[in-house]
């Protein structure tokens, strides 16, 4: 950069070899930051052949979109500044982080008369920070159609996703409630089927209505079935329902998933168009009574607007989506019946139960695999655990290892470890639930006057 190349205007008049930079022409589309890093390699890939010249620009004000007739101003407050180039590290779940423009200008020459520029900026708004791509040339065919072409390939290969696709993502939350800035990649556990303990029964029900669903899907799709699906995995506290999520998510290696918070909700159409680039994805809501209670329950006219957008939002997938809907709750009750019991948005509930005998006994060997239990002891601890959730079972191993432990290292188990291990648990459990019930009772009577007080 010269000492007189200090504006945009004064790069531009000697880029387009005129003295009258109004009789440019400008076309511009908007995106979402989300998938920046695919959209910003898209165009450097694009203006690649033509060996552009990339110059930064100072943007003064972040929350309102920077255009190209802004760069063509010669007068006033409002001239723009060349900059150095800046970048920001977005994570794109590799070992290095994708070093994003924060704005940048490419000039280049079609041919040696058919001058363009292309600009890349990122703007924020109270629905998320957005990227514009706008495209400046001079008044001919040649130009037009180039400025068309081009963002029509952008267009087009924004319906994919190379540095996202087959990953765990999430938005990323700013300073403003409900918005977002990029995304966050997210590694999930690689969660094996051992490592996964259920009845039997449960895991014909996972592999019928998941796995063998994605395996048979277009074949499905091409005798005129829905390639999409909607499954809530219902149970009691810890009973493993983000376990399965984990295990669905690592053995469907061709499906990208994305993770949707409570906080986002009002964002719902991003999620889905998102979505719709990732496919075939994994959606995941945990904890969906947080955000579809039955319409009975809802106080607020955001919670009411946040429920109307996620049925409205499933209901627009289409048939040939190939999209898993994945819901969690610990509360089946709790949610809106137009959600919980209508088919085409959720096709199947599956509960994942307590455990079992059977399966207790799995557990506390999976879980206590370095202890030697004696004699009746493991049967004991099966016995003591019942009624118990998964969770429950593994703090209640863990507190026999640390038994082991403070005796001076001896991994053997006896059946008066187990008793004296879970006698005191057992009270414990007993005491949470007098205050659960407690605690019910009087967030009923307060609810109740509550009611009377606003009559």
């Amino acid at each position: 950069m010269t000492g007189s190349d200090r504006f945009v205007w004064q790069k531009l008049l000697r880029h387009f070899k005129t003295d009258d930079l109004t009789i440019l022409v400008n076309s511009r589309r908007q995106f979402t930051a989300h998938l920046l890093p695919d959209l910003q390699t898209i165009i450097e890939d694009l203006v690649a052949p033509w060996s552009p010249q990339l110059s930064g620009l100072h943007q003064e004000y972040e929350f309102f979109p920077m255009k190209l007739s802004d760069l063509t101003t010669s007068e006033g407050k409002c001239v723009v500044r060349l900059a150095p180039v800046q970048h920001q590290d977005i994570d794109i779940g590799e070992e290095e982080p994708y070093a994003s423009l924060n704005n940048g200008l490419w000039l280049i020459r079609l041919d040696e008369d058919m001058p363009a520029a292309v600009m890349l900026s990122k703007f924020l708004t109270r629905d998320g920070p957005k990227v514009q791509v706008e495209i400046a040339h001079l008044p001919n065919e040649v130009g037009h159609a180039f400025a068309k072409g081009f963002l029509r390939t952008i267009q087009a290969q924004g319906k994919s996703s190379r540095y996202y696709r087959n990953k765990a993502v999430s938005f990323e939350s700013t300073e403003f409630e409900g918005t977002h800035e990029t995304m966050r990649v997210h590694k999930l556990p690689l969660v094996s089927r051992n490592d996964v303990v259920l009845p039997k029964a449960t895991m014909a029900q996972l592999d019928t209505h998941i796995f063998d669903f994605v395996k048979y899907r277009d074949e499905l799709k091409r005798l005129g079935q829905s390639g999409r699906k909607g499954i809530l995995l219902h149970g009691h506290p810890g009973t493993g329902k983000t376990h399965v999520v984990h295990y669905i998510a690592a053995n469907l290696p061709e499906h990208s998933t994305i993770l949707v918070t409570a906080e986002q909700m009002l964002n719902m159409e991003e999620y889905f168009a998102l979505a719709r680039v990732l496919q075939p994805c994994i959606m995941v809501f945990e904890d969906a009574d947080l955000v579809a209670r039955s319409r009975e329950d809802i106080s607020s006219q955001k919670a009411e607007t946040r429920l109307n957008r996620l049925l409205n939002e499933m209901d627009g997938l289409g048939t040939d989506a190939d999209i898993l809907i994945l819901l969690t709750t610990n509360r089946l009750n709790s949610l809106e019946g137009a959600l919980a019991s209508r088919s085409g948005r959720v096709d199947v509930a599956l509960e994942i139960p307590l455990p079992d005998d059977d399966c207790r006994e799995r557990l506390i060997k999976q879980y206590g695999h370095a202890l030697n239990f004696q004699g009746e002891a493991l049967a004991e601890a099966v016995a003591r655990s019942n009624g118990g959730s998964a969770v429950y079972v593994k703090e209640m191993v863990r507190r026999l290892v640390q038994r082991s432990v403070a005796r001076g290292g001896s991994l053997v188990i006896s059946r008066e470890d187990v008793e004296e291990v879970f006698s005191p648990a057992e009270a414990e459990v007993s005491s949470l639930k007098r205050n659960e019930k407690t605690e019910r009772r009087h967030i009923v009577e307060q609810g109740d006057e509550d009611d009377c007080g606003s009559c």
